[in-house]
Parts: structure tokens; C-alpha cells; sequence
């Protein structure tokens, strides 16, 4: 320093340690004496002309006065930690830590720097400003660090009572350069004290408190949703762009106006006002601080800047917001026209839309009868039913009748099509065996209605997403509505109720999950509140809960056939001294049931091995039982083999 002589501010909870800092070594071998000040005298303090310095032992709730008296009096400060308060933001944002002979050492540095001084209804900001409804600032933008399981719980579940409390402010900002935006925030954060936080990382140079402006984040989640994924620090620390819900301003003063009272705390004060004015001085003031602050860059132009898009704007959402915060977002119609249109274009039966029909069922078809899944796969892929299913799914979700109607008639339209034309092509064609594509499709179980589901929630996002809608052929393929059609087809075609009913019931089964999963994600997307949704919701459930009831006892059967597999095919059998093994078996459940194998043998066997082993295992299985063996020679090195593992 250029004198020898500070001041030596103090709070009286310190005195009981001055000694610690006046005894001090660097204190002894600078030389320095101190002029000690108590806090309650500062207001009379008469500035010598030859002190131009002075240390700062403190609480953080006193910073106020102190900085005011440095700005009025000229006087260039350093800072030392009080043990046992909780880190300063106001120190952390200067680099300061809670170590008293680091913070020593800076505060007696003979280079001072000016620092932004910042004000909110003129008020010297020392710790932030938080809106009242907003948790602490933290809550937003970290995960807590502790490592202790039930204290990182806790926090999570404080945080999620909390966002159910969260109400949506109107206000209008406006910048020092006079732009203005009006929409509903929930919090906002002044970030030129939080420059340690990942949400600052996100702006850069642009935050500091060197630069003569104030940078604020606002938070603006629109839903319960929204603000739950925001608690995220990984999220916000990785993110290459502002995430969804938040503002960001940077300007010499902003103010904030709103036609509600807004509730609000400024350095832990409770204020209440219909306007906040937050500005950055003219002047500021000198302080000492860590070779790390000066060292970090920031920005010296005068630009100011406002990214506000990703708030709510539009006046039909602002006023939404302002009742009460949706657990799922809500999107205005004007937010989803484009997809609204198409969604009503494609449920429209055209001339297009038949012919695909037409084409896809016919190839499906044949793909069936050849036992081709190429051939089936690309008839999924030309189906053009997914389209109607999903504006039907939409058409519920948001009552719409027409739309609704509109799309029921499409999607049945093509479902009497792909009936008629494969029951058509069943009858004529001299083909009456059930190949292996048709046989999947008759037994279908819980399993299915999972596909369903999940490709109901792809097509859904398929459509409202530009970015993927090139994922709707996988949709497609993957939800198969063409080929069980096609197979119900087939069953009247050939007059066979099982072939039909079990294929129809897949068919139906995807419909149903399809319809469920759709409206489930418009909803949680936005395009439908769940007040609205709740009929289209509550209607598809009921029809998934009463195909379900099949789809769980096919299921069960599933289960039943695997473990009796695996019991008949996983054991050598021994029949009138010779060794055989079954293989590829299939079970048909049944009174009787009915047992389909490969019989593996060294030589063609009698009647008496054969009954031999039926007896084995109608005994071993306990219930009567049908067998349709086919024999299968072998030669004696796999029949040497066969005997050795028996």
C-alpha cells in the first residue's frame, strides 16, 4: 500500500479476536498500524486525507453500510472472513475464502480494483435478489453436493413439494436501451454475484462485476415438469445453449414492473413492491480482491442483451400461467398450427391413402402366405394407417369431435379394406397351411401391447417433431398394424375363427395401446391439458383395460409353454435301451394337449418305443397329452454323444 495507516472496520462480534489480526506478522513486518473503527461509529467516521484504505471484519448483513460509507467517502476496502458465519456470497464472488490469513494477505495488496456496484430500489446489493415463491436460487440451478444419500433425498423431495407452490409473476422488463418484454416468470437471479454458479457459465465473459452491468437470469418453467428438469446442474453446465424456461439479460438497469405486488428479498430482506429497479452505479468501489477475479475476463463493450425467446410471450399464455402452474406444459394453438393442420390432412380419407391401402394389404398378404418377413416388412413400411391413428389420438385428447370423426372413419375405412381384399386373396388362393408369419400373429400377449404403447409415444413425437418425423417408417415397422389385419383376413377367408379372433385381437391391441400412448404424449407435451384430456384419456385406458384381460392370460400361456419346453427338450431319454432326444418342440395348450417334436434316433424306432416314450411323459408332465412326432435318424457319432451325456 502507499501509506502505512488503514482504518480497521469491525462488527462487535469480532472484538473478541482483533488481537488475532492487530499482532498479527503481516501485519508486524509491514509495519502497518491500524486506526479500529467500530461499526456503530462508522456514520461519524471523518475520512483523514492520508488514509485512503481500510480493512473489513464484518457480517455479511452489514456489507451494506459499509460499501455505502466506501463510495462516499473514497475510501478503497479489504475484506476479512468472520469464522463463524457461513461463506459470503458477496466474499465468493470476489474469490475471498473463509481462510482469515489468505484474506489478509489480499486485503493488504496495493492494487485495488473498481468494482460494480449494484442496486435494487436503491438498495446496495450484497447477496442477490430471489422472488418470493422461488426456492433459494440453488434449488434451480444445482443438485446439492453432499454425499450423504438421505440429505441428497431430502433436497430432492423439498423440491418437488415446492414446485407445486410455484406461481408465475406477469411482468414487463425493460432495458436501459428501452426494449421491453412482457411474460410470467417464477424467479429470477442476479448473476454478477453468483459468477461460481453453472448457471452463470452459461453467459461467460458477459457476467462480472467489472463491466458496469447487471446480467439476470430469469426463470419462467410453464410447467411442474419443466421446473423439476431445470434442477439439474449437469444439465445447465453442459448445456450449449440457454435451456428451456430461462431469459437472460444483460443491460445498465433493468426494470421490472408487474400489475400484482411482487414479493421479493434483497440481501435476505423481505420487500414487498410493483417494481423492481436493478442498476449497476456510475461509480463503484476499490477493493482487493484474489488473483483469480482479475485474471478472469469479461466483457468492456456497452452492448446490451436480451434473450427472452424461450419465455412465455404470448399475452393468451401469460394470462394461463397467472392461475396456476400445469404439471404438464400447455401449448397455445397458435404454438401448434402447422402440426394441428397436418394432423387434420391426415385424417382425411384420399385418394392416396386408399391406394396405399390397397398396395399394402396385397403385399402383406402374400408376404404371409410365402412366410417372407422382407416381403411383410416392407408391406409395414407402405401401410399408411399410423397417420389416422394418431390424429384420431389427438382428436380425443383435445375433444375435438370432428377431427375425431374424421380419423375414426379413415382408420376403419382401411381396416374393412385390408379385411376384405386379404379375406379376398385367402379364398381364391389354393394356399391353406399357416406358415410361421402367420402363426406369430395369433397369439398375441401383454408383450405386444407394450410395443404398442411405446410406438403410440414414438408416433407422437415422430409428428410433433420435425427434427425426427424421418423415424416414422421405424414407427411403422415396429407397431406391424397391416400384417395382423391381413391374417384376421386370412381367417375369414378360410372360415377359421381362431386364425381371425386371435389376429383381430392384436390388431385391436395395437389400435387401443397406440391411441393411449399418443394422447398420453400430446398431453405431456403441451398440446392438451389434462383437463381437456382427461375424457380421451379415461376412454382409451377403459378399452386397454379390457383388452388387457386376454393379452395377461395369453401371456401366462407364454409362460406355461416356454417352462414346459424347456423341461421336455432339456432331457435325454432312455426307451427300451435305446437314447433319444427331442428337439424343436412346440406345445399347443389344450384338452388334450397337444406336443409337436423332432424325435432324434439312431435307427427307425417301433411302435413300442414310441409308446414308450409318450407314456415317460404323460408321466412326467401329468396330464394327457397328444404327440405329433417326426422322426429324425442320426448317425453314431452324435448317438455316441447322446449316450455319453445321458
Amino acid at each position: 500500500m502507499l501509506n502505512s495507516t488503514f482504518y480497521f472496520i469491525y462488527s462487535p462480534c469480532v472484538e473478541p479476536d482483533l488481537e488475532s489480526v492487530l499482532q498479527h506478522t503481516l501485519m508486524t513486518e509491514q509495519g502497518i498500524q491500524l486506526r479500529k473503527i467500530k461499526l456503530a461509529d462508522l456514520k461519524a467516521l471523518h475520512v483523514a486525507e492520508s488514509i485512503t484504505h481500510a480493512l473489513v471484519w464484518v457480517e455479511e448483513k452489514d456489507l451494506e453500510q459499509v460499501l455505502s460509507m466506501a463510495l462516499n467517502k473514497q475510501l478503497s476496502l479489504g475484506f476479512l472472513p468472520v469464522h463463524h458465519q457461513e461463506e459470503s456470497i458477496f466474499y465468493k464472488s470476489l474469490g475471498l475464502n473463509t481462510q482469515l490469513d489468505t484474506c489478509l494477505e489480499i486485503a493488504l495488496q496495493n492494487d485495488p480494483i473498481c468494482i460494480d456496484l449494484i442496486t435494487c430500489n436503491d438498495i446496495i446489493i450484497t447477496s442477490g435478489i430471489s422472488m418470493m415463491n422461488q426456492a433459494v436460487m440453488s434449488e434451480f440451478i444445482n443438485n446439492p453436493s453432499d454425499d450423504n444419500l438421505w440429505h441428497r433425498s431430502r433436497f430432492k423431495i423439498k423440491r418437488f413439494i415446492h414446485a407445486f407452490a410455484l406461481k408465475p409473476y406477469p411482468v414487463t422488463l425493460m432495458t436501459a436501451k428501452g426494449k421491453q418484454v412482457s411474460t410470467a416468470i417464477t424467479g429470477l437471479a442476479l448473476l454478477d454475484f453468483e459468477k461460481f454458479m453453472p448457471m452463470a457459465n452459461l453467459f461467460g465473459s458477459s457476467v462480472s462485476l467489472r463491466d458496469q452491468h447487471v446480467s439476470v437470469a430469469l426463470f419462467a418453467p410453464q410447467s411442474i415438469l419443466g421446473y423439476l428438469r431445470m434442477g439439474s446442474s449437469p444439465f445447465i453446465k453442459n448445456a450449449k445453449k440457454i435451456p428451456a424456461n430461462l431469459g437472460y439479460i444483460r443491460s445498465t438497469s433493468l426494470v421490472i414492473t408487474s400489475p400484482v405486488e411482487l414479493q421479493y428479498y434483497v440481501n435476505d430482506e423481505k420487500l414487498i413492491s410493483k417494481e423492481l429497479c436493478i442498476q449497476s452505479l456510475a461509480q463503484g468501489v476499490n477493493i482487493t480482491v484474489s488473483k483469480k477475479f482479475k485474471e478472469a475476463q469479461y466483457l468492456t463493450d456497452n452492448k446490451e442483451s436480451v434473450s427472452c425467446e424461450q419465455l412465455p410471450q404470448s399475452e393468451a399464455k401469460i394470462k394461463y400461467l397467472q392461475k396456476a402452474l400445469p404439471f404438464f406444459p400447455h401449448a397455445q394453438e397458435s404454438d401448434f398450427k402447422d402440426l394441428f393442420l397436418a394432423l387434420k390432412e391426415n385424417s382425411k380419407t384420399t385418394s392416396t391413402y386408399l391406394l396405399l391401402m390397397v398396395l399394402s394389404t396385397m403385399l402383406a398378404t402374400l408376404g404371409l402366405f410365402l412366410n417372407s418377413p422382407a416381403v411383410v416388412i416392407g408391406a409395414m413400411v407402405l401401410a399408411p394407417l399410423m397417420a389416422p391413428i394418431i390424429s384420431l389420438a389427438m382428436g380425443l385428447q383435445r375433444s375435438d369431435i370432428a377431427l375425431s370423426k374424421q380419423a375414426f372413419s379413415t382408420v376403419l375405412t382401411g381396416t374393412l379394406i385390408a379385411l376384405a381384399l386379404s379375406a379376398t386373396m385367402a379364398y381364391i388362393f389354393p394356399v391353406h397351411s399357416v406358415t410361421d408369419e402367420i402363426q406369430g400373429r395369433l397369439n398375441p400377449s401383454i408383450l405386444d401391447l407394450l410395443v404398442a404403447v411405446l410406438s403410440g409415444v414414438a408416433g407422437a413425437f415422430a409428428n410433433s417433431r420435425e427434427n425426427i418425423a424421418k423415424s416414422l417408417p421405424g414407427v411403422a415397422i415396429a407397431v406391424a398394424l397391416v400384417p395382423p389385419l391381413c391374417v384376421a383376413g386370412i381367417g375369414l377367408g378360410w372360415m377359421n375363427l381362431d386364425v381371425f379372433l386371435g389376429a383381430m385381437l392384436l390388431y385391436i391391441t395395437n389400435l387401443a395401446g397406440i391411441i393411449l400412448a399418443a394422447g398420453l404424449s400430446f398431453m405431456v407435451i403441451g398440446f392438451a391439458p389434462f383437463a381437456r384430456a382427461k375424457k380421451g384419456i379415461l376412454l382409451s385406458a377403459f378399452f386397454v383395460s379390457i383388452i388387457s384381460v386376454p393379452l395377461v392370460i395369453s401371456f401366462q400361456n407364454m409362460q406355461k409353454i416356454d417352462t414346459l419346453k424347456q423341461r421336455i427338450s432339456s432331457e435325454n431319454y432312455r426307451v427300451l435301451g435305446e437314447n433319444v432326444k427331442l428337439r424343436h418342440v412346440k406345445v399347443h395348450l389344450g384338452k388334450p394337449m397337444v406336443i409337436t417334436a423332432d424325435l432324434l434316433v439312431r435307427a427307425i424306432p417301433n411302435a413300442d418305443i414310441i409308446n414308450d416314450l409318450e407314456r415317460q411323459l404323460t408321466v412326467k408332465l401329468q396330464q394327457p397329452l397328444h404327440f405329433d412326432f417326426s422322426i429324425h435318424i442320426v448317425d453314431e457319432v452324435f448317438a455316441e454323444r447322446t449316450r455319453s451325456n445321458s
